[in-house]
């Protein structure tokens, strides 16, 4: 007897027990694979419901923080190198209307980074490179604020850059935009328009914006102009500021500020 006989008399005996005609195995499959997605159906939706509503919980929350005047004062204290204004212009200043004192035509940036370190008292920190097209101008030192600038351009009569830096314990804030400030901590007051971008400065974090607050007749005024840029940022023992115009852009100033040694 082969292998086909076998197998045959196999088949027809176990058709006389079970008829195939009885047998309805895909629909079985079929059925339990529709209860699979299902019920893997219901799964998911529960959980984009739970996400929407969670979504929407946050948002609320969100615009109820914001529209408050604790939320917005609590969005306005994030900023850490800036502060916004609580608007972008105000009327004649007392410290405007003050003729100014006949000063010096000698420039303030009239020494050398060495020099300007001894004056100090602490490490002066300086580009690695100084930009293409720049020379250095020269640096100075503020004995109030034990503030050293360095100022760089392509000449001595236009300076396109200057990099400062202070010593955290001579923080001395310097109030409303009433007072002329020339702490440089003090002086963070941005207009209330202000974008105040938070960049990356390698492991430290800093704050960039761009604005000037024009000084008119009518009082001082904020205008957003890229002819004034300005970037922040902390150690520490420091606070340093990069202070750029028209030919600097954002990543040029974080770029520099990476590259002080």
């Amino acid at each position: 007897m082969d292998k086909k006989n076998i197998q045959a008399i196999l088949q027809d005996e176990l058709e006389k027990e079970i008829p195939s005609s009885e047998i309805h195995l895909w629909q079985t499959v079929k059925a339990r694979l529709v209860e699979k997605h299902t019920q893997q159906g219901v799964k998911m939706n529960i959980i984009k419901s739970r996400l929407t509503y969670a979504t929407l919980a946050l948002a609320a929350v969100l615009a109820l923080a914001f529209l408050t005047p604790q939320g917005r004062a609590f969005a306005q204290g994030v900023f850490q190198f800036f502060a916004r204004a609580d608007q972008d212009s105000y009327p004649l200043q007392d410290w405007q209307k003050i003729p100014p004192v006949q000063t010096s035509p000698e420039s303030p940036f009239k020494y050398s980074v060495q020099e300007a370190e001894s004056l100090a008292g602490y490490d002066i920190l300086s580009p690695v490179e100084i930009p293409a097209g720049m020379i250095f101008v020269g640096a100075s030192y503020d004995e109030k604020y034990h503030i050293v600038a360095q100022a760089f351009g392509s000449s001595a009569e236009f300076i396109e850059l200057s990099l400062w830096q202070q010593p955290l314990e001579y923080y001395a804030p310097c109030g409303d935009i009433s007072q002329l400030c020339d702490n440089m901590l003090g002086g963070n007051l941005a207009g209330n328009s202000a974008d105040i971008q938070t960049v990356q400065i390698g492991d430290l974090t800093g704050e960039y914006v761009e604005g000037v607050w024009n000084l008119t007749d009518n009082g001082p005024v904020w205008e957003p102009t890229p002819a004034l840029k300005t970037l922040r940022w902390k150690n520490d023992t420091m606070i340093f500021e990069l202070v750029g115009g028209m030919n600097q852009t954002r990543n040029d100033l974080v770029k520099l500020a990476e590259s002080i040694r």
